[in-house]
Protein backbone atom coordinates (compact mmCIF):
# COMPACT_ATOMS: atom_id res chain seq x y z
CA UNK A 1 0.00 0.00 0.00
CA UNK A 2 1.32 3.74 -0.48
CA UNK A 3 -0.02 4.35 2.98
CA UNK A 4 0.02 1.64 5.78
CA UNK A 5 -1.92 3.83 8.46
CA UNK A 6 -1.64 6.94 10.08
CA UNK A 7 1.28 8.55 11.34
CA UNK A 8 1.88 6.52 15.20
CA UNK A 9 2.29 6.84 17.56
CA UNK A 10 -0.62 9.27 17.70
CA UNK A 11 1.06 11.75 20.35
CA UNK A 12 4.65 11.58 21.91
CA UNK A 13 5.11 8.74 24.11
CA UNK A 14 7.95 9.56 26.89
CA UNK A 15 10.11 6.75 27.42
CA UNK A 16 11.81 7.83 31.19
CA UNK A 17 10.41 4.98 32.69
CA UNK A 18 11.42 2.17 30.12
CA UNK A 19 15.06 1.83 31.40
CA UNK A 20 16.18 1.42 28.11
CA UNK A 21 19.76 -0.12 27.58
CA UNK A 22 22.17 3.06 26.57
CA UNK A 23 24.13 0.80 24.69
CA UNK A 24 22.34 -0.89 22.15
CA UNK A 25 21.60 1.04 18.07
CA UNK A 26 18.11 1.53 17.87
CA UNK A 27 17.15 1.17 14.30
CA UNK A 28 14.33 4.26 15.02
CA UNK A 29 15.89 6.42 17.29
CA UNK A 30 12.82 8.37 17.25
CA UNK A 31 10.56 5.87 17.68
CA UNK A 32 8.45 7.26 20.65
CA UNK A 33 7.44 10.48 17.79
CA UNK A 34 4.29 10.45 16.16
CA UNK A 35 5.95 9.36 12.66
CA UNK A 36 4.77 7.53 8.86
CA UNK A 37 4.55 3.90 9.22
CA UNK A 38 6.10 1.08 7.39
CA UNK A 39 4.90 -1.93 8.88
CA UNK A 40 2.46 -2.77 11.94
CA UNK A 41 2.57 -5.65 14.67
CA UNK A 42 0.78 -5.46 18.47
CA UNK A 43 1.23 -5.82 23.31
CA UNK A 44 4.16 -5.14 25.62
CA UNK A 45 6.93 -2.95 24.17
CA UNK A 46 9.62 -5.27 23.49
CA UNK A 47 13.65 -4.87 22.09
CA UNK A 48 14.05 -6.89 18.71
CA UNK A 49 17.73 -7.43 17.32
CA UNK A 50 16.21 -7.41 13.57
CA UNK A 51 18.51 -7.15 10.38
CA UNK A 52 17.83 -3.42 10.42
CA UNK A 53 19.03 -2.78 14.05
CA UNK A 54 17.51 -3.32 17.68
CA UNK A 55 13.72 -2.21 17.18
CA UNK A 56 11.54 -1.16 19.85
CA UNK A 57 7.63 -3.17 19.12
CA UNK A 58 4.46 -3.62 21.11
CA UNK A 59 1.82 -1.61 23.36
CA UNK A 60 2.69 2.14 24.51
CA UNK A 61 0.59 1.42 27.41
CA UNK A 62 -1.37 4.89 26.71
CA UNK A 63 -3.86 4.67 29.88
CA UNK A 64 -3.84 8.70 30.22
CA UNK A 65 -4.43 8.60 26.89
CA UNK A 66 -7.64 10.16 25.51
CA UNK A 67 -6.53 8.50 22.17
CA UNK A 68 -7.47 4.86 21.85
CA UNK A 69 -5.46 4.49 18.85
CA UNK A 70 -2.77 1.68 19.11
CA UNK A 71 0.70 2.88 18.38
CA UNK A 72 2.74 0.34 16.54
CA UNK A 73 6.07 0.35 15.35
CA UNK A 74 7.25 -2.80 13.11
CA UNK A 75 7.18 -6.91 12.43
CA UNK A 76 7.15 -9.46 14.53
CA UNK A 77 10.38 -12.28 13.95
CA UNK A 78 9.58 -15.73 13.72
CA UNK A 79 12.07 -18.64 15.54
CA UNK A 80 13.48 -20.96 13.27
CA UNK A 81 15.83 -24.12 13.33
CA UNK A 82 19.04 -24.00 11.86
CA UNK A 83 18.44 -26.04 8.78
CA UNK A 84 15.46 -23.99 8.27
CA UNK A 85 17.79 -20.97 8.30
CA UNK A 86 20.52 -22.40 6.04
CA UNK A 87 17.33 -23.70 3.62
CA UNK A 88 16.21 -20.32 3.15
CA UNK A 89 19.64 -19.01 2.45
CA UNK A 90 20.12 -21.34 -0.81
CA UNK A 91 17.14 -20.61 -1.73
CA UNK A 92 17.66 -16.31 -1.41
CA UNK A 93 21.21 -17.30 -3.18
CA UNK A 94 19.78 -19.55 -5.65
CA UNK A 95 19.80 -18.34 -9.55
CA UNK A 96 16.43 -17.56 -10.84
CA UNK A 97 15.68 -19.40 -13.94
CA UNK A 98 13.94 -16.75 -16.42
CA UNK A 99 13.88 -16.91 -20.74
CA UNK A 100 15.05 -13.22 -20.19
CA UNK A 101 12.24 -12.41 -23.05
CA UNK A 102 10.66 -9.00 -23.82
CA UNK A 103 7.18 -8.82 -24.12
CA UNK A 104 7.15 -9.09 -28.26
CA UNK A 105 9.56 -11.94 -27.93
CA UNK A 106 7.57 -13.80 -25.72
CA UNK A 107 4.45 -13.55 -27.82
CA UNK A 108 6.50 -14.47 -30.54
CA UNK A 109 6.92 -18.01 -28.56
CA UNK A 110 3.48 -17.88 -27.67
CA UNK A 111 2.31 -17.78 -31.23
CA UNK A 112 4.89 -20.16 -32.64
CA UNK A 113 3.77 -22.47 -30.51
CA UNK A 114 0.16 -22.59 -31.10
CA UNK A 115 0.27 -21.77 -34.75
CA UNK A 116 2.95 -24.53 -35.57
CA UNK A 117 2.20 -27.72 -37.63
CA UNK A 118 3.37 -30.72 -39.42
CA UNK A 119 2.74 -32.07 -43.26
CA UNK A 120 1.74 -36.08 -43.50
CA UNK A 121 5.41 -35.80 -44.65
CA UNK A 122 6.83 -34.77 -41.50
CA UNK A 123 8.00 -30.98 -42.64
CA UNK A 124 7.36 -28.40 -40.04
CA UNK A 125 4.83 -25.54 -41.03
CA UNK A 126 4.68 -21.75 -39.43
CA UNK A 127 3.34 -18.53 -39.06
CA UNK A 128 4.93 -14.86 -39.86
CA UNK A 129 4.68 -13.42 -36.33
CA UNK A 130 2.85 -9.81 -36.84
CA UNK A 131 2.93 -6.88 -34.88
CA UNK A 132 -0.25 -5.58 -33.65
CA UNK A 133 -0.65 -2.76 -36.16
CA UNK A 134 0.42 -4.41 -39.31
CA UNK A 135 -2.60 -3.95 -41.06
CA UNK A 136 -1.88 -0.22 -40.65
CA UNK A 137 1.87 -0.50 -41.30
CA UNK A 138 2.05 -2.30 -44.79
CA UNK A 139 1.29 -0.29 -47.60
CA UNK A 140 1.81 -0.82 -51.63
CA UNK A 141 4.72 -2.56 -52.10
CA UNK A 142 4.59 -3.60 -56.11
CA UNK A 143 5.96 -0.25 -57.86
CA UNK A 144 9.19 -0.35 -55.85
CA UNK A 145 9.67 -4.10 -56.66
CA UNK A 146 8.46 -3.71 -59.71
CA UNK A 147 11.28 -0.68 -60.71
CA UNK A 148 14.06 -2.57 -59.00
CA UNK A 149 13.03 -5.85 -60.92
CA UNK A 150 13.87 -3.57 -64.08
CA UNK A 151 17.07 -2.47 -62.71
CA UNK A 152 17.72 -5.65 -61.90
CA UNK A 153 16.85 -7.36 -65.25
CA UNK A 154 19.25 -4.79 -67.17
CA UNK A 155 22.03 -5.94 -65.17
CA UNK A 156 21.60 -9.40 -65.77
CA UNK A 157 21.68 -8.67 -69.37
CA UNK A 158 25.28 -7.25 -69.15
CA UNK A 159 26.90 -9.75 -67.25
CA UNK A 160 26.00 -13.58 -68.98
CA UNK A 161 27.38 -15.36 -66.24
CA UNK A 162 26.07 -13.64 -63.11
CA UNK A 163 22.56 -14.21 -65.40
CA UNK A 164 23.28 -17.89 -65.50
CA UNK A 165 23.40 -18.18 -62.03
CA UNK A 166 20.42 -16.24 -61.68
CA UNK A 167 18.47 -17.85 -63.41
CA UNK A 168 19.72 -21.58 -62.39
CA UNK A 169 19.04 -20.60 -58.72
CA UNK A 170 15.28 -19.34 -59.67
CA UNK A 171 14.50 -22.50 -61.86
CA UNK A 172 16.27 -24.28 -58.64
CA UNK A 173 13.71 -22.43 -56.39
CA UNK A 174 10.25 -23.28 -58.57
CA UNK A 175 11.72 -27.26 -59.26
CA UNK A 176 12.33 -27.27 -55.39
CA UNK A 177 8.85 -26.59 -55.04
CA UNK A 178 9.66 -23.55 -52.91
CA UNK A 179 7.79 -20.79 -54.66
CA UNK A 180 4.85 -20.83 -57.30
CA UNK A 181 3.44 -18.54 -60.16
CA UNK A 182 0.09 -16.68 -58.40
CA UNK A 183 -2.45 -14.10 -60.07
CA UNK A 184 -3.40 -11.73 -58.01
CA UNK A 185 -6.13 -11.56 -55.78
CA UNK A 186 -7.50 -8.08 -56.79
CA UNK A 187 -6.46 -4.69 -58.28
CA UNK A 188 -4.79 -3.17 -55.22
CA UNK A 189 -3.64 -6.33 -53.80
CA UNK A 190 -4.27 -5.16 -49.95
CA UNK A 191 -2.47 -7.53 -47.45
CA UNK A 192 0.27 -8.60 -50.22
CA UNK A 193 3.88 -7.99 -49.99
CA UNK A 194 6.11 -7.88 -53.33
CA UNK A 195 9.65 -8.20 -52.36
CA UNK A 196 12.55 -6.85 -53.97
CA UNK A 197 15.56 -9.33 -55.14
CA UNK A 198 19.40 -9.13 -55.76
CA UNK A 199 22.36 -11.30 -55.92
CA UNK A 200 24.93 -11.99 -53.66
CA UNK A 201 28.13 -13.51 -54.05
CA UNK A 202 29.97 -15.77 -51.69
CA UNK A 203 33.44 -17.16 -53.09
CA UNK A 204 34.39 -19.60 -50.59
CA UNK A 205 30.92 -21.73 -50.46
CA UNK A 206 31.58 -25.16 -52.01
CA UNK A 207 27.73 -24.99 -53.28
CA UNK A 208 26.08 -22.25 -54.71
CA UNK A 209 28.57 -19.36 -56.04
CA UNK A 210 25.64 -16.75 -56.28
CA UNK A 211 22.49 -16.42 -53.86
CA UNK A 212 19.57 -14.91 -54.76
CA UNK A 213 18.37 -12.80 -51.45
CA UNK A 214 14.83 -11.37 -51.28
CA UNK A 215 14.65 -8.06 -48.95
CA UNK A 216 11.81 -7.50 -46.78
CA UNK A 217 13.51 -4.17 -45.66
CA UNK A 218 12.27 -2.66 -48.81
CA UNK A 219 9.56 0.38 -47.94
CA UNK A 220 6.45 0.40 -48.46
CA UNK A 221 3.55 3.15 -48.94
CA UNK A 222 3.19 4.14 -45.80
CA UNK A 223 6.76 4.63 -44.77
CA UNK A 224 6.99 1.23 -43.24
CA UNK A 225 8.69 -2.21 -44.40
CA UNK A 226 7.62 -5.65 -44.26
CA UNK A 227 10.29 -6.61 -41.65
CA UNK A 228 9.41 -3.30 -39.34
CA UNK A 229 5.76 -4.55 -39.68
CA UNK A 230 6.67 -8.35 -38.40
CA UNK A 231 8.10 -9.51 -34.49
CA UNK A 232 11.93 -10.68 -34.65
CA UNK A 233 11.51 -13.11 -32.14
CA UNK A 234 13.52 -14.10 -29.18
CA UNK A 235 17.17 -15.82 -30.08
CA UNK A 236 16.92 -19.34 -29.05
CA UNK A 237 19.95 -21.23 -29.73
CA UNK A 238 23.14 -21.08 -27.04
CA UNK A 239 25.74 -17.93 -27.86
CA UNK A 240 28.23 -18.33 -30.70
CA UNK A 241 31.23 -17.98 -27.80
CA UNK A 242 29.41 -20.64 -25.96
CA UNK A 243 28.63 -23.32 -28.81
CA UNK A 244 32.95 -22.23 -30.09
CA UNK A 245 33.90 -23.48 -26.28
CA UNK A 246 32.23 -26.14 -25.85
CA UNK A 247 33.56 -27.43 -29.37
CA UNK A 248 37.31 -27.05 -27.64
CA UNK A 249 36.40 -29.74 -25.12
CA UNK A 250 36.01 -32.84 -27.29
CA UNK A 251 38.51 -34.61 -28.85
CA UNK A 252 36.54 -36.04 -32.01
CA UNK A 253 35.33 -33.17 -34.20
CA UNK A 254 32.63 -32.82 -35.84
CA UNK A 255 31.01 -30.26 -38.09
CA UNK A 256 28.29 -29.81 -40.70
CA UNK A 257 25.52 -27.87 -41.71
CA UNK A 258 21.53 -27.88 -42.64
CA UNK A 259 21.41 -27.96 -46.51
CA UNK A 260 18.58 -24.66 -47.78
CA UNK A 261 17.32 -24.98 -43.51
CA UNK A 262 15.24 -21.77 -44.17
CA UNK A 263 13.77 -23.15 -47.37
CA UNK A 264 13.35 -26.76 -45.52
CA UNK A 265 10.41 -25.13 -43.51
CA UNK A 266 7.02 -24.21 -44.89
CA UNK A 267 5.17 -20.78 -44.41
CA UNK A 268 1.39 -21.41 -43.85
CA UNK A 269 -1.00 -20.35 -46.80
CA UNK A 270 -2.52 -17.27 -45.31
CA UNK A 271 1.07 -15.89 -45.03
CA UNK A 272 3.12 -16.75 -48.66
CA UNK A 273 0.93 -13.94 -50.19
CA UNK A 274 3.59 -11.58 -47.97
CA UNK A 275 6.07 -13.00 -49.90
CA UNK A 276 5.55 -12.31 -53.63
CA UNK A 277 7.96 -11.84 -55.85
CA UNK A 278 8.04 -10.28 -59.55
CA UNK A 279 10.41 -12.56 -61.83
CA UNK A 280 10.41 -14.24 -65.58
CA UNK A 281 13.06 -16.53 -67.35
CA UNK A 282 12.94 -14.60 -70.78
CA UNK A 283 12.31 -10.56 -71.74
CA UNK A 284 10.06 -11.67 -74.14
CA UNK A 285 7.79 -12.96 -71.62
CA UNK A 286 5.23 -11.25 -69.22
CA UNK A 287 6.68 -10.49 -65.71
CA UNK A 288 5.39 -13.16 -63.61
CA UNK A 289 3.92 -12.96 -59.88
CA UNK A 290 5.43 -15.82 -57.75
CA UNK A 291 5.01 -16.38 -53.75
CA UNK A 292 7.27 -17.95 -51.70
CA UNK A 293 6.29 -20.94 -50.01
CA UNK A 294 8.89 -21.37 -47.46
CA UNK A 295 10.65 -19.46 -45.08
CA UNK A 296 12.56 -16.87 -46.53
CA UNK A 297 15.68 -15.38 -46.02
CA UNK A 298 16.33 -11.87 -45.60
CA UNK A 299 12.76 -11.31 -43.20
CA UNK A 300 13.01 -10.10 -39.75
CA UNK A 301 11.33 -13.51 -38.07
CA UNK A 302 13.17 -15.73 -40.07
CA UNK A 303 16.06 -16.55 -38.18
CA UNK A 304 13.74 -17.41 -35.86
CA UNK A 305 11.05 -19.57 -36.99
CA UNK A 306 14.09 -21.81 -38.57
CA UNK A 307 15.95 -22.19 -35.52
CA UNK A 308 13.32 -22.78 -33.21
CA UNK A 309 11.48 -25.57 -35.33
CA UNK A 310 14.81 -27.63 -34.78
CA UNK A 311 14.23 -26.91 -31.05
CA UNK A 312 10.48 -27.99 -31.68
CA UNK A 313 11.74 -31.19 -33.77
CA UNK A 314 14.05 -32.02 -30.63
CA UNK A 315 11.44 -31.81 -28.62
CA UNK A 316 8.69 -33.96 -30.46
CA UNK A 317 11.21 -36.44 -32.19
CA UNK A 318 14.15 -36.79 -29.82
CA UNK A 319 13.30 -39.23 -27.19
CA UNK A 320 14.64 -42.27 -29.25
CA UNK A 321 18.03 -40.25 -30.19
CA UNK A 322 19.80 -38.85 -26.98
CA UNK A 323 22.79 -38.09 -28.76
CA UNK A 324 21.51 -36.26 -31.59
CA UNK A 325 18.80 -34.39 -29.80
CA UNK A 326 20.96 -33.08 -27.21
CA UNK A 327 23.35 -32.23 -30.10
CA UNK A 328 20.34 -30.32 -32.01
CA UNK A 329 19.51 -28.30 -28.76
CA UNK A 330 22.95 -27.12 -28.03
CA UNK A 331 25.65 -27.29 -30.87
CA UNK A 332 23.78 -25.73 -33.78
CA UNK A 333 24.73 -21.77 -34.34
CA UNK A 334 21.60 -21.52 -36.95
CA UNK A 335 22.27 -23.79 -39.73
CA UNK A 336 25.99 -25.07 -38.94
CA UNK A 337 26.84 -27.94 -36.33
CA UNK A 338 29.82 -27.89 -34.77
CA UNK A 339 30.00 -30.51 -32.03
CA UNK A 340 32.12 -33.70 -31.64
CA UNK A 341 32.87 -36.65 -28.65
CA UNK A 342 35.58 -38.40 -26.78
CA UNK A 343 35.44 -41.38 -29.31
CA UNK A 344 35.39 -42.64 -32.54
CA UNK A 345 31.94 -44.52 -31.64
CA UNK A 346 30.40 -41.95 -29.59
CA UNK A 347 30.81 -39.44 -32.46
CA UNK A 348 29.94 -42.02 -34.86
CA UNK A 349 26.59 -42.37 -33.06
CA UNK A 350 26.01 -38.86 -33.05
CA UNK A 351 26.61 -37.99 -36.66
CA UNK A 352 23.57 -40.87 -37.23
CA UNK A 353 21.58 -40.06 -34.64
CA UNK A 354 21.78 -36.46 -35.72
CA UNK A 355 21.15 -37.56 -39.46
CA UNK A 356 18.33 -39.42 -38.49
CA UNK A 357 16.50 -36.88 -36.36
CA UNK A 358 17.08 -34.19 -38.62
CA UNK A 359 15.51 -35.99 -41.79
CA UNK A 360 12.54 -36.99 -39.63
CA UNK A 361 11.76 -33.07 -39.87
CA UNK A 362 12.71 -33.01 -43.68
CA UNK A 363 16.18 -31.73 -42.84
CA UNK A 364 19.35 -33.37 -44.99
CA UNK A 365 22.79 -32.77 -42.86
CA UNK A 366 25.34 -32.41 -45.19
CA UNK A 367 28.99 -30.81 -45.48
CA UNK A 368 30.50 -33.54 -42.32
CA UNK A 369 33.86 -33.14 -41.73
CA UNK A 370 35.54 -34.70 -38.54
CA UNK A 371 39.61 -34.64 -37.63
CA UNK A 372 39.15 -38.40 -37.50
CA UNK A 373 38.32 -40.02 -40.87
CA UNK A 374 36.59 -43.05 -39.23
CA UNK A 375 33.99 -41.10 -38.39
CA UNK A 376 33.07 -40.48 -41.84
CA UNK A 377 32.71 -44.03 -43.32
CA UNK A 378 29.28 -44.73 -44.67
CA UNK A 379 28.75 -41.39 -45.93
CA UNK A 380 28.03 -40.66 -49.77
CA UNK A 381 31.06 -38.51 -51.16
CA UNK A 382 28.29 -35.66 -51.51
CA UNK A 383 27.61 -35.70 -48.11
CA UNK A 384 31.06 -35.02 -47.12
CA UNK A 385 32.32 -31.29 -46.80
CA UNK A 386 36.20 -32.03 -47.79
CA UNK A 387 38.26 -32.92 -50.15
CA UNK A 388 39.51 -35.73 -48.01
CA UNK A 389 37.76 -38.63 -48.50
CA UNK A 390 40.54 -41.56 -47.75
CA UNK A 391 43.14 -39.65 -46.57
CA UNK A 392 43.92 -35.88 -45.33
CA UNK A 393 44.95 -33.55 -47.81
CA UNK A 394 48.22 -31.28 -46.59
CA UNK A 395 47.48 -27.99 -45.45
CA UNK A 396 43.43 -28.61 -45.82
CA UNK A 397 41.22 -26.56 -43.56
CA UNK A 398 37.86 -26.28 -42.98
CA UNK A 399 35.91 -23.26 -42.15
CA UNK A 400 32.80 -23.26 -39.64
CA UNK A 401 31.52 -20.27 -37.93
CA UNK A 402 33.48 -18.21 -39.44
CA UNK A 403 36.74 -20.09 -37.67
CA UNK A 404 39.52 -22.00 -40.31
Amino acid sequence: MDKVTADLPAQFVSTAEWNLPTDIFLADPAFNKSQPIDMLRENLPLLVDSVFGWVVAGSAGLASSTSQQPSCSVVAVSMITLEESVERFWKTEDLATTDNYSVEERRCESFFTSTVARTHEGRYMVRLPRKPDFAIMLGESEATARRRFELLERRLQRDSDLKAEYHKFMREYLDLGHMKPVKPRSSDDTGCYYLPHHPVFKDSSTTAKVRVVFDGSAKTSTGFSLNESLCVGPVVQDELIDTILRFRTYSIALVGDIAKMYRQVLVHPDDTSLQRILWRFSADDPIQIYELLTVTYGFAPSSFLATRTLQQLANDEGAPYPFGSKALRKNFYVDDFIGGAQTVEEASKLRTELGELLAKGGFDLRKWTSNRLEVQKGLREDQIGKQSTIEFVPHETIKALGIN
